[in-house]
């Protein structure tokens, strides 16, 4: 007898390249029955994500199976399984196969995830050199590199930590679907055996987690290492803030002063075309352009804040209603003197 499993989305073709199936669902304790030949010598049926078909011949299909699996009934004292052969005593026989067709399938599930898991294994080694790489010329140079260079760095890491994690997290997926599978396959293995072969697997998933063990400690050395980039730009970021903050507010100091000379001079030559300031005493001429200029500069200031923010505010209002009491006052001196 032959046992033979697909992917469940090969279903239809295979249904389709056996013709003398006809349809007899029949629903087992472990799996479903689709179909059956006339002789009852083939039958076709799903177990959870596969599709199998049992056959008392060898069979060619379309699409190659997962894994084939012959059976021999005989007289032997327990089941056995060698080389995807399974050695069924032939007392048997009826009890082994309710749970063999669920027990292999489990099995081939996860000897395949087992495989694409190792893969991705070697995969994820090559990249976990390059990121820790990456991770310790970060750290050398983190006292002596620039800002950019560093937020370069910094964001290589976070792609090569991206992209993975990303595949760290289907290793991770897989490893905890090899370990679902074993765990069914050893609980329809009751009438089977094969404790070796489940055993050997196992041993083969322990294996994979130590490579889990060591990708989490990548990851999370990753995470302190750009933890501590992202301090050193912080401390980076703030001194060139502290820097541009002192270089601004000399920038706005000398533009206040060379804005208060400039309305000073301006106003006096104003003033001095309506006035007589030589008859005005010097104090009195003096104090106001001063309180003038300065309002004026001050003003600016104000506007600003009420352009920025689009909304008038107290300091506006105070600032140029003294303005206008100065302008005022002005106004009275001149005609005064």
């Amino acid at each position: 007898m032959h046992l033979y499993i697909f992917p469940e989305k090969d279903s239809e073709k295979i249904l389709a390249s056996l013709k003398n199936l006809k349809p007899a669902f029949k629903a087992e304790k472990n799996y479903e029955v689709f179909a059956v030949s006339d002789d009852g010598r083939v039958m076709a049926g799903k177990y959870k994500k596969t599709f199998f078909v049992l056959s008392e011949e060898d069979l060619v299909f379309p699409v190659e199976p997962l894994e084939s699996y012959r059976i021999i009934f005989g007289d032997y004292g327990e089941a056995k399984f060698e080389n995807s052969t399974v050695y069924v005593p032939r007392e048997k026989s009826e009890i082994v196969l309710r749970n063999l067709v669920p027990f292999l399938s489990e099995i081939t599930v996860a000897k395949i995830l087992i495989k694409d898991a190792r893969l991705r294994a070697e995969h994820l080694t090559k990249e976990e050199t390059k990121i820790i790489s990456e991770v310790t010329k970060i750290l050398e140079g983190a006292k002596t590199l620039s800002v950019s260079k560093l937020e370069e760095l910094a964001y290589s890491i976070s792609s090569l930590k991206g992209s993975f994690f990303s595949a760290y997290m289907q290793f991770k997926d897989e490893l905890e679907e090899i370990s679902s599978s074993l765990i069914r396959a050893e609980e329809h293995s009751g009438e089977l055996g094969f404790a070796e072969l489940i055993s050997s697997l196992r041993s083969q998933l322990r294996a994979l987690r130590q490579y889990e063990s060591s990708f989490e400690s990548t990851l999370s050395g990753v995470r302190d290492a750009l933890d501590t980039v992202h301090l050193k730009l912080e401390s980076l970021h703030r001194k060139e803030n502290l820097e541009l903050q002192r270089k601004t507010s000399s920038l706005q100091a000398a533009a206040a002063v060379i804005e208060f000379i400039a309305v000073f001079y301006y106003s006096m030559g104003i003033w001095s075309k309506y006035a007589n300031l030589e008859e005005i005493p010097k104090w009195i001429s003096f104090s106001l352009l001063a309180i003038l200029s300065t309002l004026v500069v001050i003003c600016t200031e104000a506007v600003g804040e009420v352009l920025t923010s689009k909304k008038l505010n107290g300091r506006f209002y105070v600032v140029t209603t003294l303005l206008i009491l100065v302008i005022i006052a002005m106004l009275l001196v001149t005609v005064y003197y």
